[in-house]
């Protein structure tokens, strides 16, 4: 059942742009479902609201267009927009304490940080975030974004509202209830990808009663143990699988590594550390806590080679280089680096290149 009501006013988030742009978070790739309606307005179906948000100089706005009703919006507390939003953004940890530790590590962290102050990983459903991202292999922003509508549209419900149309992401079981998924979805032109969406969903609905309660429940699990699970999915692969655990399970620590990281990797880190000696670990200006000297040794001379992407073997020493380096919130650094690379090949990019790749 739609709901079509009038928009509500404005109401203040209470958060500097210090801590949360909209654009760039919105748009470098985390999330492929938020649009543009707007100056400086972004708008998305979710929390069983159509929800408007609004980037100001010194805040950021939010207010519902209209309502989904359903049980499964009702049941959890995501009528609360604003706790949702709260969650979503992670609003409880602080982005400027994190840039502090990290340019204390990399000084050169503090140009990036100044060129992509605001850029937040989400906490996104963990449902949405894996269907989406297995759409990302070998595909860019745009082609994702388009898909996913395509997706939201045929399966998932519409609300209206004075800014037009906009449709709930789907759960697992409204996507079981179809007759030929693959087919469904070769036709939406989701290509070879369409079997993974088939299997995936089939595995989900035959091992688990509730496929959203058995996802949601990997934020439990430790980063080991989640990947592990997710890795048994059709059409989910390491970089994947670290995506869903970094922006839906709570694993912070957890970094993506594609072509791009793995370049940064090799470009920022690995030149200004090839130094096996420990009195030159500091060259470049880059502080390697102590305790991590050793293992940040190993990983940069695993990552000498300069191969143009990365094997299996170096995946995971790109990954732990970044963690060795950045702790804890290695993922959140992880995010502000490729967002700051995105930016820099859509700087340079000529009008007819194909745009950047997820």
């Amino acid at each position: 059942m739609t709901v079509k009501t009038e928009p509500q006013l404005w109401i203040d988030l209470v958060v500097p742009p210090a801590e949360l742009r909209l654009d760039p978070t919105l748009t470098c790739g985390q999330a492929f479902r938020w649009k543009l309606t707007g100056p400086n307005e972004y708008t998305c179906a979710i929390f069983g609201h159509v929800v408007d948000l609004k980037q100001t100089p010194t805040t950021v706005l939010y207010r519902s267009l209209g309502t989904h009703c359903s049980d499964r919006y009702s049941d959890n507390g995501t009528h609360d927009i604003e706790a949702s939003l709260r969650d979503y953004f992670q609003l409880g940890i602080c982005l400027e304490d994190l840039c502090d530790q990290w340019v204390q590590v990399d000084p050169s962290f503090a140009q990036l940080r100044s060129a992509q102050v605001g850029v937040r990983m989400l906490r996104q459903p963990v449902t949405e975030n894996l269907l989406t991202f297995i759409a990302s292999s070998n595909n860019n922003i745009k082609r994702i974004t388009m898909l996913v509508d395509r997706l939201c549209q045929k399966f998932g419900h519409p609300i209206d509202t004075t800014k037009g149309t906009f449709h709930t992401f789907p759960t697992i079981q409204e996507l079981a209830q179809c007759a030929d998924l693959e087919s469904t979805f070769k036709d939406l032109g989701f290509g070879y990808r369409a079997k993974y969406y088939a299997t995936t969903v089939r595995s989900l609905t035959d091992t688990h009663q509730c496929p959203e309660s058995y996802l949601l429940g990997l934020r439990m699990r430790t980063l080991a143990e989640a990947r592990v699970e997710l890795l048994k999915l059709s059409g989910v692969g390491p970089k994947v699988a670290d995506c869903v655990c970094l922006m839906s399970l709570d694993k912070h620590d957890a970094v993506p590594v594609d072509t791009h990281i793995w370049q940064i990797a090799q470009r920022r880190y690995v030149a200004r550390l090839r130094s096996g000696s420990d009195t030159m670990l500091e060259s470049g200006g880059i502080v390697v806590p102590e305790d991590k000297r050793e293992l940040v040794q190993g990983l940069v001379r695993q990552l000498s080679a300069g191969a143009k992407a990365p094997s299996t073997k170096s995946y995971e020493a790109a990954q732990q280089l970044i963690i060795a380096l950045f702790g804890q919130y290695a993922g959140w650094a992880q995010g502000m680096l490729f967002s700051g690379d995105l930016d820099k090949a859509e700087s340079s990019r000529l009008p007819n290149q194909p745009q950047k790749k997820r």
